[in-house]
């Protein structure tokens, strides 16, 4: 280390030394732009050498890494054993509409909320191993009496093998869809993050399980985990997503096998698909002592185009269950409560940065966007039951993303939402987000 340090600052004099020479000799009308330019020079190389030496914490790298969203793969850019810290953060305000689509009052306060402050902490152990785990602290405060909490969203070892092959295990993100993996909020458009991939893909949604994750210099990436499965006791008309068991105490009499194989060869372009499979009845029994299997099975395609301030996001989900005639008998549910035997959505999103054209050369960022998406959880239901309208749902987005800089982000949207019940709430929403 010792002769490292030496022989930078030994190139360092002699490139002053030279520079110097070389202005002496220069006529005397440009002795002064020569020493300008050779200051210039010097503070360059003075901030090299400061890199140098400050190694990896010269300056944050957002690059992501095998999906992981940019401040959740702060890790695996540490050079050496050491600790990483990143994180995010956003605060909702939603401004309701007094009314329902079909007039009725809607009963829905505005709210002003903390939604999520996010700490990534990770640990590089060697060339060969590290740590990674996110912290989610929701709606501000947790204690009795309060709606927020504090859970561990991933938590994970990671053995590099090699960049093809790495072998993972602990809490994982179920690697389904767009937002599961990439939920900090500045990358993405909205202030909300879209239905779909909340109520067809459950997100965020994490399990307890291993598997391998890897990428290919072709652009191919994939992973692939065996995890517990969903809790089908806890599924309703409204979808899947209160079946997760988050790797809290989880039943694991049903394990499941999710995956993903994406492609991103072409600069600023992602697209992949994804699955989850597995029983989720989890020793639940039907009316005759018979185990209820449940066998879940949900599948999505998406794309991802970002580039020169032009982003295009698009994402299909289906998922289908079975046994779900008993299902509904063994969790009471009867008409149009049924679970849907077929819950299907997608959405299209499109932004596009306008502050080059407003102003020339500036890092500003300022796009508006427009997203739409439409989803229903009961799109089939046994035949002994009756769909519920307002399971059908149909959302319009139109809003605007201010960026001063790329980690921090002000947006601002109308959100026009209609079911086939006219029982819809449009709402007007602000946020701020920050990623660090």
């Amino acid at each position: 280390m010792k002769q490292t340090k030496f022989s930078t600052w030994t190139v360092l004099i002699l490139t002053t030394m030279t520079l110097l020479t070389v202005s002496l000799r220069a006529q005397q009308p440009t002795r002064q732009d020569t020493l300008v330019e050779l200051m210039r020079r010097i503070d360059i190389l003075t901030q090299e050498i400061e890199k140098t030496k400050l190694g990896e914490v010269a300056g944050p790298n957002y690059e992501r890494r095998y999906g992981m969203g940019p401040a959740a793969s702060r890790v695996y850019h540490l050079a050496k054993t050491g600790v990483s810290l990143a994180g995010y953060g956003e605060v909702v305000y939603e401004n309701f509409s007094s009314e329902k689509d079909d007039g009725s009052d809607s009963g829905k306060a505005d709210k002003i909320d903390f939604l999520r402050h996010v700490t990534y902490f990770g640990y590089r152990f060697n060339d060969r191993f590290l740590f990674n785990s996110e912290i989610e602290l929701e709606h501000a405060k947790t204690g009795e009496g309060s709606s927020g909490e504090v859970s561990v969203e991933f938590a994970y070892i990671e053995a590099m093998l090699s960049k093809a092959v790495n072998f993972r295990a602990g809490m994982v993100l179920t690697p389904v869809g767009i937002i599961n993996e990439l939920h900090e909020p500045p990358i993405f458009p909205g202030t909300l993050r879209p239905e779909v991939e909340r109520r067809i893909v459950p997100s965020t949604w994490r399990a307890n399980g291993l598997g391998l994750v890897g990428e290919a210099a072709t652009g191919l990436n994939y992973k692939i985990y065996v995890t517990e499965s969903l809790r089908a006791a806890a599924f309703s008309s409204d979808g899947v997503r209160s079946g997760r068991q988050n790797g809290a105490k989880a039943v694991a009499e049903n394990l499941a096998v999710s995956g993903r194989l994406g492609y991103s060869g072409i600069p600023g372009l992602d697209i992949a698909g994804s699955f989850f499979l597995g029983n989720t009845g989890q020793d639940l029994d039907d009316s005759a002592g018979n185990d209820i299997d449940a066998f879940y099975t949900l599948w999505s395609v998406h794309a991802i185009f970002a580039r020169r301030g032009l982003e295009l996001r698009g994402l299909f989900a289906q998922s289908t269950i079975d046994d779900v005639t008993k299902l509904n008998d063994a969790l009471g549910l009867t008409g149009s409560s049924s679970i849907g035997e077929k819950q299907s959505g997608y959405y299209l999103t499109a932004a596009y940065d306008v502050m080059p054209l407003l102003v020339r050369g500036t890092t500003h960022y300022l796009a508006p966007y427009i997203q739409y998406e439409q989803l229903d959880t009961q799109d089939n239901v046994p035949s002994a039951f009756s769909k519920n309208p307002a399971r059908k749902r149909q959302n319009f987005y139109l809003g605007l993303t201010y960026k001063p800089i790329p980690n921090i982000a002000f947006k601002i949207d109308y959100v026009n939402r209609d079911d086939d019940a006219d029982s819809a709430v449009d709402q007007f929403n602000l946020a701020m987000n920050y990623l660090f």
